[in-house]
């Protein structure tokens, strides 16, 4: 009988997931499977465009402490708008943006290297800008709006 392997070699590996997201080509679906895909999102969207993501609807966590719900993604550009849920403790490693990044406190406080952006705050990342470590000793609810392709950095939770 095998060990029973520690639940932390389980982990959610976000940089190892990047890279091999990093690496597919992107394909086109066959033309009918794309049709049917469109008009589900358009029946969902009704006729007049709209869409309510409720609360508590769509949240996936990525790891320990870190939550995730896409809002919207533009199909033409790939920037997305999603929320991110961090629990008191959480850090994220410095990193760089190839894109730029808009980032909108809702509740809590984050800071960003030597940086504090507390509820209300906004914060702007241009592409090419480095930012330090990213912690949270309250927790915090942001809104994000990333360009496409800005990958989920390695995220850890330091207890």
């Amino acid at each position: 009988m095998m060990p029973r392997q520690d639940p932390e070699d389980d982990a959610f590996d976000a940089r190892l997931f990047t890279t091999w997201a990093e690496a597919l080509k992107p394909i086109t679906p066959p033309p009918a499977l794309r049709d049917r895909l469109m008009a589900r999102v358009r029946a969902e969207m009704g006729d007049k465009g709209l869409r309510t993501i409720r609360a508590g609807e769509g949240w996936a966590e990525l790891m320990p402490g870190i939550q995730f719900k896409m809002l919207y993604r533009d199909e033409t550009t790939g920037a997305r708008s999603l929320l991110a849920r961090l629990d008191p403790g959480v850090a994220m490693p410095a990193h760089d943006h190839g894109f730029p990044e808009e980032c909108l406190v809702l509740q809590g406080e984050i800071t960003i290297g030597d940086i504090t952006v507390c509820a209300g705050d906004y914060h702007f990342a241009a592409k090419g800008a480095r930012h330090g470590t990213l912690t949270t000793r309250t927790g915090a609810l942001l809104f994000l709006r990333a360009g496409r392709g800005e990958p989920v950095p390695e995220l850890t939770n330091p207890g």
